[in-house]
């Protein structure tokens, strides 16, 4: 659904005199919500390792760790085939890993984050392959022909979270409204959850047939 679709139906469900702008702010919220679940997969290979260096700034289009779907590091400068990588679990406590191989998230006093990983890389000049879901492109007034990057079926949620918007701080605050609107927003985002599991499980079964399969080289998967 392109994004003047979307307005109209914002307009539709809760007529208001939001500004088109407004509206657009408020579902990039939404979709900010969204992205660290929903949005789309890519694999960064811009970070090398550094010898005993355990924290690295987080490559352009990943903002946190909870985008993250693995971490895997070169075993040598080149590889001699997909499986020649080290992976990196995800770990919860960075006082305490519990074992090797693990990348956890620190965050310094300006608010910077980094990704750091255990134990430090011991070789230089190693690619960091970094496979996660890239926050959704903000949608913006000056392209209502554009649509949002996530599934089409889902793409009224979008307009369900501005009228919550608009029912909770707009110029006439209807509380009733505004929770009503939220919890349509909740099932939605669940029966999205569902169907994505539901995907996921489908291409473990079926890699071959798996469009993202196909569209790049993974060291995880394969290709």
């Amino acid at each position: 659904m392109i994004v003047s679709k979307l307005l109209a139906l914002v307009d539709d469900m809760y007529p208001n005199v939001a500004t088109t702008e407004t509206k657009i702010e408020f579902m990039n919220l939404a979709q900010s919500e969204l992205s660290p679940y929903f949005g789309i997969v890519v694999e960064d290979s811009t970070l090398v390792s550094v010898a005993d260096q355990d924290s690295y700034a987080y490559p352009t289009g990943l903002t946190d760790i909870s985008q993250i779907i693995g971490v895997f590091i070169e075993n040598q400068a080149t590889p001699s085939d997909r499986y020649d990588y080290t992976e990196y679990k995800k770990r919860q406590d960075y006082q305490n890993p519990q074992s090797a191989n693990g990348y956890y998230q620190i965050i310094n006093s300006t608010g910077a984050k980094k990704l750091c990983l255990y134990p430090a890389p011991d070789t230089s000049s190693l690619a960091i392959i970094i496979r996660y879901k890239k926050a959704l492109t903000d949608l913006t007034a000056s392209n209502l022909a554009a649509s949002p990057e996530f599934d089409s079926r889902f793409h009224d949620l979008l307009a369900i979270f501005c009228c919550h918007m608009i029912c909770s701080i707009g110029s006439s605050p209807d509380a009733f409204q505004a929770d009503m609107f939220m919890q349509k927003f909740e099932s939605g985002k669940d029966a999205l959850w569902k169907f994505q599991m539901e995907q996921d499980t489908k291409s473990k079964h079926k890699r071959r047939d798996n469009p993202q399969w196909h569209k790049a080289r993974s060291v995880h998967i394969g290709y």
